[in-house]
Formats: C-alpha cells, structure tokens, sequence
C-alpha cells in the first residue's frame, strides 16, 4: 500500500511530495531502497525563530534527505508540520520492522559537524589573535572598551561552537524503534513546570 506525503519545505518555500510504496521511498531527488539503509541521523536546530528538522538515511544509493524548516511558534497541527512528521514516523517505523537496533544518531554528523567545528575554532583563535595583537601593537586605553565587547563574544561563540561540535565526542545514538517515540515528543507542547 502506498502512502503520500506533501509539505512545504520553508514558509516560503515550494511544496515537495514524497511516496512511502514497500521498501521504496520516493522524494524529489530520487527513491531511496529503506533496506538497503546503513546509518541513518535525526537532527533538529533552532536559529532565532526557525527550526530546522531533518532526518538523514544513507545507503549505498546515497542520500536521502526528509527535511523541513519552519516557525518555532508554529503549531504541531499546522498541515506541513504534521505531515513531515508522520513521513518521518512512517519511515522510522518501517526500518524498526526491519531492523530494531539500527542506530539513530542525534544531531550534525560528517562533513556538516566539522564544519561547525571549523567555524568555532576559526571564531575562538581570531579573538584571541586579535586581543593579542592589540595587546602587542600598544593600542591605547581609550579603544579598549570599544574592542573587548565584540572580542569577547567572538571568544565566547568559537568556545560555544567547537564544544557543540566537538569531532572527539562521541554522538549520541538511539535504535531506530525509540525514534517515533521521539518525534512525537518533541511536537508535544510546552507544559509549565508543575514544580514550583
């Protein structure tokens, strides 16, 4: 039985379909064989008022991609919201038939985390080079208050980063049975602390 999926990839974005039908799942850069799937990644990051949802298979065919970004207020019931998650429930759920402890890992992996890495350390050494050259160049008092802000917060970005990132650390993994659980909860409201 086959089932489709239709989202809007961003706001303003296009509209891509996707087709579930057995083993094969069909996007719009070409099908993917969910036997042949080997790691698979679930990543999901906020920049001011995006959230960025994806989920990664990769077999011997390449790359699929189930990707959505949207408003972080948006609603879980919003049509593209629901729908994305349910593929992506759909696809977890048929790759636990098949193998349950395929591992998920969480978060940026590859090439995309060593890029972050990069642009940490290259943030973190820059501020400290250029707090240091200052120092050395005899830049006046009068400058400095002008200058430690900025130097600072490129300091504190760069550290921020390369610890996010960091390419020693291992990932965080879980079996691909546990990954539907997952989607759901994050798509569940807010509820206040009842604690306080």
């Amino acid at each position: 039985m086959a089932e489709d999926f239709a989202f809007r990839l961003a706001p303003i974005g296009k509209t891509v379909s996707w087709r579930l039908e057995g083993d094969l799942l069909t996007g719009p850069h070409g099908t993917c064989d969910l036997t042949e799937i080997e790691t698979a990644a679930f990543v999901e990051s906020t920049v001011q008022l995006m959230r960025m949802r994806r989920l990664d298979l990769c077999g011997p065919s390449g790359l699929c991609r189930i990707s959505i970004n949207t408003r972080v207020g948006l609603s879980p019931k919003n049509a593209d919201r629901a729908a994305h998650r349910t593929l992506c429930r759909r696809v977890a759920e048929h790759l636990s038939r098949r193998a349950p402890d395929l591992p998920v890992t969480l978060g940026e992996t590859g090439a995309i985390k060593a890029l972050w890495f990069g642009v940490g350390g290259l943030s973190f050494f820059m501020g400290l080079g250029i707090a240091v050259a200052a120092l050395a160049s005899g830049v006046s008092s009068d400058r400095w208050p002008g200058m430690i802000v900025p130097l600072i917060a490129l300091v504190l970005l760069g550290g921020w980063l390369m610890h996010r990132y960091a390419l020693w650390r291992k990932p965080v993994e879980i079996p691909v049975s546990a990954l539907p659980t997952l989607v759901d909860l994050l798509d569940q409201p807010k509820v206040p602390d009842q604690n306080l």
